[in-house]
């Protein structure tokens, strides 16, 4: 890996999207980007629900309230990323109601356990989601960003796009996942290459294992395994800002590993 040590883009006043921004790992970014000084658009499907008198846990309404003191701003954005009607709405109103979209991080995917015979319909819902959500994103955000000559582009991938181990449910429970992932890092390979010019970065992110409360309802033994990390700003945020600073001549087409972060990389 070639990184070249050019000034990093500052992300204070910088102007952020992240989906699927309403929980776990989604949420650590959001929060993480917003620590940073960033103005975060974070989307998902539904705004959230009230528990009692406050917002409900796992909804975009608890992020926004999470983020009241951090130096950025969070807005909530309701988007379904298999509708593209949606993902157009969002990204024209980031550009209507802020100027500019500067970062992007595709984090929104369906991580469920289907058999080795699933349906057509579960594999379109997994491939709308995990792949098509991405690619029809990045092609809305990026007008916008050649026009700035500048922009970071992170797709969240995972080890499952080129291995997958014995897990709870078979070696074949997260073929849909795996395949799906396998797809993004192509499509970020293919991507960077295409923005390159223009000093857009695109890279994917592994964040490896995470314990969010999608895995920790999947595989209970994960709460006290200790091979789980948390769903924290502060543990998965690092890697994320590092790379929403970078730009095509600092850094772009790489698969990387939020674990190995200020290991092998940068």
């Amino acid at each position: 890996m070639t990184v070249k040590r050019s000034t990093r883009v500052e992300l204070n006043g910088k102007v952020a999207i992240v989906t699927g921004a309403s929980a776990g790992i989604g949420r650590a970014y959001t929060l993480a980007l917003a620590g940073a000084g960033a103005t975060v658009i974070a989307a998902a499907r539904t705004l959230g629900r009230l528990d009692g008198e406050r917002p409900a846990r796992n909804t975009l309404a608890e992020v926004v309230t999470a983020g009241e003191a951090l130096p950025g701003r969070i807005y909530a954005q309701v988007c379904d990323m298999e509708l593209e009607a949606d993902i157009v709405h969002m990204v024209d109103q980031a550009v209507v109601n802020f100027g500019r979209i500067d970062v992007l991080v595709n984090n929104a995917a369906i991580m469920a356990s289907f058999p080795l015979d699933a349906s057509c319909d579960d594999w379109d819902r997994v491939m709308r989601t995990n792949v098509r959500g991405p690619y029809l994103t990045i092609r809305q955000v990026s007008p916008q960003m050649i026009r700035q000559r500048s922009g970071s582009i992170i797709n969240v991938t995972a080890r499952a796009a080129s291995f997958v181990s014995m897990v709870s449910g078979g070696p074949n429970s997260l073929l849909l996942y795996a395949v799906s992932k396998a797809a993004l890092n192509r499509l970020s390979h293919f991507m960077a290459d295409e923005l390159t010019p223009y000093g857009i970065a695109v890279n994917a992110l592994s964040p490896g294992r995470v314990l969010t409360d999608t895995a920790a309802a999947a595989r209970p033994e994960a709460k006290t395994s200790g091979t789980h990390k948390p769903a924290t700003p502060e543990v998965l945020g690092p890697a994320l800002v590092y790379l929403a600073q970078q730009t095509a001549q600092t850094l772009t087409g790489q698969i990387l590993e939020t674990d190995e972060f200020q290991n092998s990389w940068p």
